[in-house]
């Protein structure tokens, strides 16, 4: 099973534009960021690591609603330090990923640590097994 960002203006525009298409539609804001998330396949589930530093568990929401996963939250810059230079992201962030149907999606479990939001997603073992049909 292959995992893919859920984007919907894929459906209209090709996938490097709608990202561009994406942000503009944002109302213009630069404060909107999207981090980086890197997939795990284990044997029995699949994992999200969705990098996002100086967070708290609290800053992250997590929805599933039509068997789409999403993922938002905020990291704000701390205006009291005087900073000469920032080249880490900052702002609002939204990820989006679409559930195979072989997600147990009622027993998917999250946790923050170290500054990565780790999302385990169970396989249902009911529908991972493969049968062989005989032919009478």
């Amino acid at each position: 099973m292959k995992l893919v960002r859920y984007n919907p203006l894929n459906e209209f525009v090709p996938s490097t534009f709608g990202s561009l298409l994406e942000s503009a539609l944002l109302d213009g804001r630069s404060e909107f960021f999207s981090p980086n998330v890197d997939f795990v396949k284990n044997e029995d589930s699949f994992e999200l690591h969705l990098v996002a530093p100086g967070l708290e568990k609290s800053d992250f929401t997590l929805d599933l609603q039509d068997n789409v996963l999403t993922i938002s939250g905020e990291r704000k810059l701390n205006e009291d330090i005087n900073f000469s230079k920032v080249e880490s992201r900052y702002g609002k962030f939204k990820r989006s990923f679409k559930m195979s149907e072989l997600v147990a999606t009622d027993k998917i479990e999250a946790s923050y640590n170290s500054g990565i939001l780790k999302v385990v997603l169970p396989l249902d073992k009911k529908k991972v097994e493969k049968k062989v049909i005989k032919i009478s």
